[in-house]
C-alpha cells in the first residue's frame, strides 16, 4: 500500500507542478490540460483517500499545534498557540490550504475523478464512493470553518469558476446529508468491483461503503443538535434505517503498514510525534488525571513516558515505559521563555529533566507512523446513538447498552494496534472493560456528560473531530487558559473556529467580505459556525 500511495502523490505531485494558472493560490487551482485520456483515476482516488486523512502539514498546525492543545488531549511549551490561543495566519489556514489550493488541491482532484465516472460503465459504484470522500472532507471543512466555497468551490477546469461563492454552511450540511443519502442508495453491491487496493479503506467492499455513508450521516446529523434538532432527528432515524456500521469491523480507516518518518502515506499524527516534532506534544495533566481518577485501562496504550523523547523514528527511537502509574501530564498554561507563565513556576516542576518525566502519546499506538487513520468508527456510532437515545430519537436499545456498547468498543478497538497487542492483552481484558463499567456506572442524570467524554477520550489524535464535538455538546468541561498572555486573540476564552487564509480577502475579497459579514463577531477565532448556537 506504502507504494500504492507514494506513486500516486509522485504522479500527482509531477501532474501539479507541470501547470500554474495564476500567481496565487486560489479554492479553484487550474490544472488546465494536466490529464489525458490515459490517465488512470484509481490511483488519483488512492491519493484522494491518502489526503483525506489529513497530511502533515495540516495535522502539524490545525490538528495539534492548535486543537489537541485547545482541546487539553495534549500540552506544549514549544507552541503557544493553541495552548494560549494566539493568532498564525497560517497555521488558522492549514486545512483550508491543503484541501483547497497548493499541490495537493484534493477537492479538485475528487472532482476530476468524478466527472470522469459519472456515466463511465463499471464505475457505478465507484463513482459514489467519490460522492461519500467528497462529503468527508467539505463536512471537516465547513465544521472548521463555517460558510465556505463549496457548490462553486475547484470548478475552475469544469466550469471555469474562478472566484466561487462561500455557501452557508446551513445549505452545506443540508446538501451533504442527500449527497450521502443517494450515494449509499446507489450503490450496488452486487456490482462487479472496478477498484480492490486502490481503495484504501474497504478494498472496494461496495457493502462497507454504504454503511460509511450512512455512518458519516449520523455524525453530520448530530451535529445539529442546537440548531435544528428536527432535522438532527429525522436524519438520525435515516442513518439508522438505512445500516450503520455493525461492529468494528466495518471502521471507516486507512492502514499505513509501510509508514515512515519520511513517508507522505503515514499516519499524520504518528508522523508529527515520531519524526516532525517528537518531543512537542505532551499529554495534558488535564487528560491524564481523567483517565487516572477513573482507573481507565486504556491508560497504558495512551501515554508513555520517554528517557529520550527527542529521539527520531529513524534513529534511537525510545518507546518509554507505559506504566500506568508513571504517567504525569505536563500542566497547561506555561512556556520556556523565563517570564510569568515559565515552566519552572508550574506546581510539581520536575526540574530541569522535564521532558523525561512528563509522559507522551503512547508511542506503541498513536505515536506511529505505521498505524492505522480513524475517519469514522463503530464506536462513535455507539456513543452518538446514545444521545440520540437520550432524546428519545432511536429506541432499538437503552441509553444504557448504546453507552457501554461505545464504550466497549471504545477500548477493544485498540487491538488494532499490533505493536501494542502485548499491552492490549495485559491492560484491557474483558474483565478489565467490566470491571471499569462497574467502577464508573451509567448515570442517567450525567447522561450528555458522560457520553461526549467517552466520545473526547476515543477521539484522541482525531481532533478536528473532538474539537466540533466539544463545541456542540459543551463536554468535557475545559477550564480555559485564562493569563492575560500578551498575544492572546479570545480575551481568554477557547476559540470556536478557524480563521479564514488572508489570501481569500485579496483574491476572492467580494465572497469573502460576504462570508463574513454573515459571521457574528467577523473572521475571528471566536466567532461561531451556523451550527454552534450559543
Amino acid at each position: 500500500m506504502r507504494k500504492t500511495i507514494f506513486y500516486a502523490l509522485t504522479t500527482l505531485t509531477c501532474l501539479a507542478g507541470m501547470t500554474s494558472c495564476s500567481d496565487f493560490d486560489d479554492v479553484n487551482n487550474d490544472p488546465e490540460q494536466i490529464l489525458d485520456e490515459t490517465m488512470d483515476y484509481r490511483i488519483m482516488f488512492t491519493s484522494v483517500v491518502a489526503q483525506a486523512c489529513g497530511s502533515d502539514w495540516d495535522v502539524w498546525r490545525n490538528g495539534l499545534i492548535y486543537g489537541a492543545n485547545m482541546m487539553q488531549h495534549t500540552s506544549s511549551v514549544d507552541w503557544q498557540h493553541g495552548i494560549f490561543y494566539t493568532y498564525s495566519d497560517s497555521y488558522n489556514s492549514a486545512y483550508w490550504d491543503a484541501l483547497y489550493s497548493g499541490d495537493r488541491g484534493v477537492l479538485r482532484d475528487v472532482i476530476l475523478i468524478m466527472n470522469s465516472w459519472k456515466d463511465k460503465e463499471g464505475y457505478e459504484n465507484e463513482y459514489q464512493m467519490c460522492r461519500i470522500i467528497r462529503a468527508y472532507m467539505f463536512h471537516r471543512m465547513t465544521d472548521l470553518y463555517g460558510d465556505i466555497p463549496y457548490s462553486e468551490a475547484s470548478h475552475a477546469y469544469d466550469q471555469n469558476i474562478l472566484y466561487p461563492k462561500y455557501d452557508t454552511q446551513e445549505y452545506i450540511y443540508n446538501d451533504l446529508l442527500k449527497e450521502l443519502d443517494e450515494a449509499q442508495a446507489a450503490i450496488d453491491p452486487s456490482r462487479p468491483a472496478a477498484m480492490t487496493n486502490q481503495d484504501l479503506i474497504y478494498g472496494g467492499d461496495a457493502s462497507k461503503w454504504k454503511k460509511f455513508a450512512n455512518s458519516l450521516m449520523l455524525r453530520i446529523a448530530m451535529r445539529l443538535t442546537k440548531v435544528d434538532p428536527a432535522t438532527a432527528q429525522t436524519w438520525v432515524k435515516k442513518a439508522v434505517s438505512n445500516g450503520l456500521f455493525t461492529s468494528a469491523d466495518d471502521n471507516a480507516m486507512v492502514k499505513h503498514p509501510d509508514g515512515s518518518g519520511l513517508d507522505d502515506g503515514s499516519e499524520p499524527y504518528g508522523k508529527v510525534f515520531t519524526h516532525e516534532d517528537p518531543q512537542a506534544f505532551y499529554m495534558s495533566d488535564y487528560f491524564i488525571n481523567m483517565l487516572k481518577d477513573t482507573n481507565d485501562p486504556r491508560l497504558a496504550l495512551i501515554a508513555t513516558v520517554c528517557e529520550n523523547p527527542g529521539e527520531k523514528w529513524e534513529g534511537s527511537f525510545d518507546f518509554g515505559d507505559t506504566t500506568p502509574e508513571k504517567q504525569v501530564g505536563l500542566p497547561i498554561g506555561y512556556d520556556l521563555k523565563g517570564g510569568e507563565w515559565d515552566l519552572s513556576k508550574a506546581p510539581g516542576y520536575p526540574g530541569a529533566e522535564w521532558r523525561s518525566y512528563y509522559s507522551l502519546p503512547n508511542r506503541y499506538t498513536y505515536a506511529r507512523p505505521d498505524v492505522p487513520t480513524m475517519l469514522v468508527t463503530y464506536t462513535e456510532n455507539q456513543l452518538l446513538l446514545a444521545e440520540a437515545a437520550y432524546r428519545g430519537w432511536v429506541t432499538e436499545k437503552s441509553v444504557k447498552e448504546y453507552y457501554e456498547e461505545g464504550v466497549r468498543a471504545a477500548m477493544q478497538q485498540f487491538s488494532v494496534y499490533t505493536a501494542a497487542k502485548d499491552l492490549y492483552n495485559k491492560y484491557l481484558t474483558s474483565s478489565a472493560i467490566d470491571t471499569y463499567l462497574k467502577e464508573n456506572p451509567f448515570d442517567m442524570n450525567k447522561a450528555l456528560e458522560q457520553i461526549n467524554t467517552q466520545y473526547y477520550i476515543t477521539t484522541f489524535c482525531d481532533e478536528y473531530e473532538t474539537f466540533a464535538n466539544w463545541r456542540r455538546t459543551g463536554y468535557p468541561v475545559l477550564t480555559p487558559v485564562n493569563k492575560g498572555y500578551s498575544t492572546c486573540v479570545t480575551n481568554g476564552t477557547i476559540p470556536r473556529r478557524f480563521t479564514y487564509p488572508t489570501t481569500e480577502s485579496q483574491v476572492n475579497a467580494t465572497n469573502y467580505k460576504e462570508a463574513v459579514s454573515r459571521l457574528s463577531g467577523g473572521d475571528v477565532m471566536t466567532s461561531r459556525v451556523w451550527w454552534d448556537k450559543e
